[in-house]
């Protein structure tokens, strides 16, 4: 195993430290209900696409993204081994058109990070082996490469959540934890909690500029260790995370606005332009105290996530059945020192005082703003670690009808609440009420469905 190989290492089980520690104290805008009105599911299905059964251009392996464009189409983003391909829907499930193609030339995808739909047709792909975002027409072709913003540490990290303006020319995005090797180095920075505006209008470069100021629990921070020792990272970087540190998630709306929330209350804040005054909606939920009893749960919750993680990186593609003894030997190791730091830092890790509401937020192409909230098990919160895929289907033993999602009109007024057990998060909302859906089966194949929402809730 090369340094490289470590840093690449320790990056995935930082990422999954991130995800495993989880606010802005303080009560919820009062002026909703604090009960819950029920919503009846009743979508309409439109068409199913894959599935076990299917062997041409419908035969799917994994779906990473899903996105519409303002004509109905969706975009597909079928990730399989090392390879990526984009397959486009028409608003009836038949096939319009199917382009991607690895490499390192003009048009051909190095290493996908998202895949974001174009309003008016074709798609972005955000190729962080190339640095650039990759613009396609509607038809697949490759039409033009604009390069990452080479300006400050967090613009160049990779993105974490991306959305595309619904007008077009322009995509909204966060940004992840980051790591860097050289000369022996590494260099691993936390993130921030900024959502970033990218323009991609003519231009060899991306202008990209801060548009909202999410809240921060703990200041951005960047640690440089030697790569013989990783596990220094923990110690350098060990008071900079909490547990139910709330996430930062967001939307775009019509008109260029992005609606977010980024604390542990239920408050959903609504940021129309750079610098404008911000509006708040949400309903009078309060949430949960962090008691001793939840600490102690947690550590050993977190201990329990972090070593199955690091046992799956060690198993999995690190090191195959055929390595050296010596290889093995020099991986334990590294592996035992790495565990120690983590140990380290989850036994000394702080606690946000309260317990986050929000999990996730989704908007319509009408402008209505579809909030999940975490399920009753805090623990959760700490046991999903490998983030979700398309369509909304959440990891974790117990975790699928774990929540609610509530809705509320474009203009603030809450609408009612769906039960996870009866819905999902949809993975892509589309225009007219359309939505997409990701469904696997007991082998892991999906089935996309495309359904149509009522107008209530569109």
């Amino acid at each position: 195993m090369t340094r490289g190989d470590e840093v690449r290492l320790l990056c995935a089980v930082f990422i999954t430290l991130l995800a495993a520690c989880g606010g802005e104290t303080g009560g919820a805008p009062a002026g909703a209900p604090g009960e819950d009105r029920r919503l009846e599911v009743g979508f309409e299905e439109v068409y199913r696409i894959g599935g076990i059964e299917a062997e041409g251009w419908d035969a799917f392996t994994e779906i990473a993204e899903l996105d519409f464009d303002a004509r109905g189409h969706l975009y597909i983003r079928d990730d399989a081994a090392s390879s990526t391909r984009i397959v486009v829907l028409d608003g009836l499930g038949g096939l319009a058109a199917e382009f991607g193609r690895m490499g390192d030339g003009p048009g051909e995808l190095r290493q996908v990070g998202h895949m974001l739909a174009r309003p008016e047709g074709g798609v972005v792909i955000v190729d962080d082996g190339h640095r650039a975002y990759l613009l396609f027409g509607p038809d697949g072709s490759f039409e033009r490469a604009i390069r990452f913003a080479n300006t400050g540490a967090s613009q160049t990290a990779s993105a974490e959540r991306v959305r595309a303006a619904r007008e077009g020319g322009a995509l909204f995005l966060t940004r992840g934890a980051a790591a860097s090797f050289s000369g022996g180095e590494a260099t691993v920075a936390a993130g921030d909690r900024t959502i970033y505006r990218v323009s991609l209008d003519e231009g060899e470069e991306a202008a990209t500029a801060p548009f909202a100021e999410g809240w921060e629990a703990r200041p951005e921070r960047q640690a440089t260790f030697e790569a013989a020792d990783p596990s220094d990272m923990f110690g350098a970087l060990g008071d900079a995370f909490a547990y139910f540190e709330p996430g930062l998630v967001f939307d775009v709306l019509p008109g260029g606005a992005v609606a977010y929330s980024d604390s542990s209350a239920y408050a959903v804040k609504i940021q129309t332009a750079v610098g404008a005054p911000v509006r708040v909606l949400g309903r009078p939920l309060d949430p949960e105290p962090v008691t001793e009893r939840l600490r102690e749960r947690a550590r050993a919750r977190a201990l329990e996530t972090l070593e199955s993680s690091m046992e799956m990186q060690v198993n999995g593609s690190a090191v195959g059945d055929d390595a050296p003894e010596a290889l093995r030997e020099q991986m334990a190791a590294m592996m035992e020192g790495l565990m120690a730091g983590i140990r380290e830092m989850v036994e000394n890790a702080s606690f946000m005082p309260e317990v986050p509401l929000v999990r996730d937020l989704r908007t319509t192409w009408a402008g209505t703003i579809w909030v999940q909230r975490w399920g009753s098990d805090p623990l959760a919160q700490i046991q999903l670690a490998g983030g979700e895929p398309a369509g909304g289907e959440p990891e974790g033993e117990g975790d699928a009808a774990e929540g609610w999602i509530d809705v509320f009109a474009p203009e603030g007024g809450y609408v009612g609440t769906f039960s996870l057990e009866e819905t999902l998060m949809p993975g892509a909302f589309g225009p007219g009420g359309l939505v997409a859906f990701v469904e696997t089966d007991e082998f892991d194949v999906p089935t996309i469905v495309g359904k149509r929402l009522p107008e209530a809730v569109r």
